[in-house]
């Protein structure tokens, strides 16, 4: 099971060319809290010497909260909230193969995940992934990985009407451009994204004898974009996690 811990905020302009003077008014948002819960479930279905296949299933329950609202009184755009307002399924492959004996190994995984459509009417489009990569212990305590990582995430879909700015200068409400179109992709949303991952485990255990230490390893990881679309929206540049 996983509890996750959430910070969130935001700003942006809202009214753009809708008012007298077109400059529009900032918004901002601020939450933080638990999001949605995870609880994942995995079985081995090939155990081996050599290798190993473990399926996994992962249940998302909508714990997070979805009513925060912005500085102006509404509520916040889901993108934005803590939790994604219904249930979603993950379904997971991965694999394991020892090229060389507790030496050199080979790994990929695959997954995907589906969020239903939440009560304010926004669904989350579907996330695909796929990584692949090569594990080499060097010593003990060492071994460097190397790997490739896609994910191409689907437009999310929203329940709503599409509306055109006035004239600019005239101070005019939007109007709507066609109430029986209701079903829309959002169109900032979505990317595809490839990168390459080179990293390194440190055993801390084998490096330092001591019952505090036993059974703790470091993770280093700098992830590269090689090859990005993210459709108008922000893009990831070079990235570093230590774990």
């Amino acid at each position: 099971m996983t509890v996750p811990y959430l910070k969130r905020k935001h700003l942006h302009i809202d009214g753009l060319g809708e008012s007298a003077t077109e400059a529009g008014e900032p918004v901002n948002f601020s939450d933080n809290g638990f999001g949605d819960v995870r609880m994942t479930a995995k079985y081995n279905v090939w155990p081996a010497l050599r290798h190993a296949i473990v399926m996994g299933f992962v249940l998302e329950l909508p714990t997070g909260d979805t009513q925060a609202r912005d500085s102006s009184g509404q509520i916040l755009e889901s993108s934005g909230q803590l939790g994604r307002g219904h249930v979603g399924l993950i379904g997971s492959l991965y694999q394991n193969y020892e090229l060389i004996p507790h030496r050199l190994s080979q790994f990929a995984f695959a997954s995907y995940r589906h969020t239903f459509r939440n009560r304010n009417r926004y669904q989350f489009g579907d996330d695909y992934q796929f990584n692949a990569g090569v594990n080499l212990v060097t010593t003990p305590w060492l071994v460097l990985s190397q790997q490739f990582n896609f994910r191409y995430l689907t437009h999310d879909n929203v329940t709503a009407n599409l509306e055109q700015s006035a004239a600019p200068f005239s101070g005019e409400e939007p109007t709507v451009i066609d109430p029986r179109i209701l079903d829309r992709r959002v169109s900032n949303t979505g990317s595809t994204y490839f990168a390459y991952t080179p990293g390194f485990q440190l055993d801390i255990g084998q490096l330092f004898n001591s019952r505090y230490t036993e059974a703790t390893s470091l993770y280093f990881m700098a992830q590269i974009p090689l090859a990005r679309d993210i459709n108008n929206n922000l893009a990831q540049g070079t990235s570093v996690v230590l774990v």
